[in-house]
């Protein structure tokens, strides 16, 4: 039973509506939610204690730039969790080396609100429909990787359209266990879908199209009713990464999927909101989350425009205590003229020097340098 009434009310609202009334309405949903997490998690009420931050008074939109970020690299070193274990439907993780591995915990409702703010998100994007269409998705089969966070989105995504056939690239290998690029697999399941008269939709890690493109000459024309969703950067292969207008030019020529129709996506598993491009190529921030950029000197709050750590805040996980969760990435705000309300997120790069590597760029070792 739904008990957040707030948060119920945010997710059934226009996502980029940023009217006061519906800033209002996320400003009830974050404190409802930031009072739940604050009697439930003992370490957030320690660390909000500590801060002498009181959930209780926040009474106004900017009452949220003082609530406390808490360090994304926590959610890699603990198990954060505000409900009874018992209470929890999935598990999702962020894989990666040395043990560095986040994990967001999903109760029933929450899962249930993250599966809700997507569609919302993707719909007033223009990018859900009715119709059926084939994926080929640059991902892990979530058949056998359902708990990757990477997996368990673009398994999402295929939920948002009518489906006929679904691809999964990077399959599991029983005899040697471990997953395996299937390149000869993808080749056959994009020429198989050129011929169909069902439109395409491509999912996935712009990396790993690119190589498949480049290496094997590929020329095919999927048609103007297709479409192309990137996610999870190029990160580990950027000495390979090309500017956004020229690879978008290149799926358009070689591909044959309109620009308008190609969208990229970024999300972190500990923070679970998708930003997602409108049809000009900018990241939108919804009104279901607020993003501020902090300084890295002293973590003060920067002003639109200037680059700084992003420091994410969302409501809808009642499960997972990250309500207030600071970034090791670089970016900043800025502005678009589609006509979509609210700033637009850009991303640049992660701060520090040390290597993280994540599910994102684990796929992305199956490129062959």
């Amino acid at each position: 039973m739904k008990t957040h009434q707030f948060t119920d009310a945010l997710l059934e609202s226009d996502p980029f509506d940023f009217s006061q009334k519906s800033k209002d309405l996320f400003l009830k949903s974050f404190k409802e939610n930031a009072l739940h997490h604050y009697k439930s998690h003992e370490f957030t009420q320690k660390l909000w204690d500590r801060l002498e931050f009181d959930p209780e008074k926040l009474n106004s939109e900017n009452d949220l730039k003082n609530v406390p970020g808490t360090m994304v690299h926590l959610y890699k070193e603990h198990e954060f969790c505000s409900v009874p274990k018992e209470d929890l439907v999935l598990i999702l993780t962020s894989s990666g080396t040395g043990g560095q591995k986040s994990q967001q915990f999903l109760n029933q409702e929450s899962l249930d609100n993250v599966k809700r703010l997507a569609y919302t998100i993707h719909q007033s994007l223009g990018m859900a429909d009715s119709r059926k269409y084939n994926y080929l998705c640059f991902t892990y089969d979530p058949k056998e990787a359902n708990d990757l966070g990477t997996a368990f989105t673009d398994e999402l995504l295929t939920n948002f359209t009518g489906k006929n056939e679904v691809y999964y690239a990077i399959q599991w290998n029983e005899e040697l266990k471990e997953f395996e690029l299937n390149e000869k697999g993808m080749l056959e399941t994009l020429k198989r879908f050129e011929a169909s008269d069902i439109p395409t939709r491509i999912l996935g890690f712009p990396a790993l199209l690119f190589e498949l493109i480049t290496k094997n000459n590929l020329t095919l024309n999927l048609g103007k009713e297709s479409w192309l969703q990137t996610g999870g950067g190029w990160k580990g292969k950027a000495e390979k990464e090309i500017p956004k207008k020229e690879f978008r030019n290149l799926i358009l020529k070689r591909l044959g999927i309109p620009l308008n129709h190609q969208r990229d996506l970024f999300g972190m598993v500990e923070h679970g909101i998708p930003y997602v491009d409108c049809s000009e190529g900018n990241l939108h921030i919804p009104n279901y989350a607020r993003v501020y950029v902090r300084s890295p000197k002293d973590l003060s709050l920067l002003p639109k425009g200037e680059r700084g750590l992003l420091h994410f805040m969302c409501s809808y996980n009642f499960s997972y205590p990250a309500p207030s969760l600071l970034t090791t990435d670089y970016g900043r705000l800025g502005s678009c003229t589609c006509g979509i309300q609210g700033d637009t997120l850009i991303l640049e790069g992660r701060a520090g020097i040390s290597k993280h590597k994540g599910c994102a760029i684990k796929a992305l070792d199956f490129i062959k340098v």
